[in-house]
């Protein structure tokens, strides 16, 4: 059986829940389903479950959201940390999912089914509020990400990586590649080069930032 407090302060923390309050926090927790998930497994596979997908809020760990190519290569649109909503797009438009997701870090993910939030978006118009802004949010990540692929030198977009996500660096250098959309041994170049510099600190697959004031003037250097 769920911690019902505990649950409640995960959804408080989502903008879909925000505005609820505990009763209807605890309608959103009576249809909820959390499931622990191991390091590298699959959450949901891009193009399946249409009409039967669900809203996912990462409570520990870490997952991956990404797009695969015919050709096998990976980009990686976002990382979700606890706290965070996703798979939006296919709650609302009923489709099938339209990227992939596995897990980063050993986590336990709640998910909501649509066939299940929806009825609650009726009797509860504030989560479909919630849930533009946290569309909304996802749409101005996606602009960063399109600036940055089509804008920005390989350098400028793993000191952007490393400046924001600082708890993430010991990420390989093969997933910061697939985040980056580059080649692993562009990423390896470039980590080497803010090494040289003084900015960075490279130990096996642990990266220490020195200076994040250089890191931001290399992201801003384009």
């Amino acid at each position: 059986m769920m911690n019902r407090e505990r649950y409640r302060d995960l959804l408080r923390g989502t903008p879909y829940f925000a505005r609820l309050d505990d009763a209807g926090l605890d309608e959103v927790i009576t249809v909820a389903i959390a499931r622990r998930y191991g390091q590298g497994q699959r959450l949901f596979t891009e193009g399946h479950n249409e009409g039967r997908c669900s809203l996912h809020i990462v409570e520990t760990g870490l997952v991956r959201v990404f797009k695969t190519s015919a050709e096998g290569r990976e980009q990686v649109l976002r990382l979700m940390r606890p706290g965070e909503a996703f798979s939006d797009v296919p709650v609302f438009d009923g489709g099938a999912y339209p990227a992939s997701a596995d897990i980063v870090e050993a986590s336990t993910v709640l998910a909501i089914p649509r066939d299940a939030l929806m009825p609650l978006m009726d009797r509860y118009p504030a989560i479909a509020i919630g849930g533009l802004q946290n569309i909304s949010s996802r749409l101005r990540h996606m602009t960063a990400l399109v600036e940055d692929l089509s804008l920005r030198r390989v350098m400028s977009r793993v000191a952007r990586l490393l400046l924001e996500n600082p708890n993430e660096i010991h990420l390989t250098q093969s997933q910061m590649a697939s985040m980056v959309g580059t080649a692993r041994e562009m990423v390896n170049r470039s980590l080497h080069t803010l090494e040289d510099r003084g900015i960075i600190q490279l130990r096996g697959q642990e990266i220490t930032i020195l200076d994040a004031a250089k890191l931001a003037d290399v992201i801003d250097a384009g």
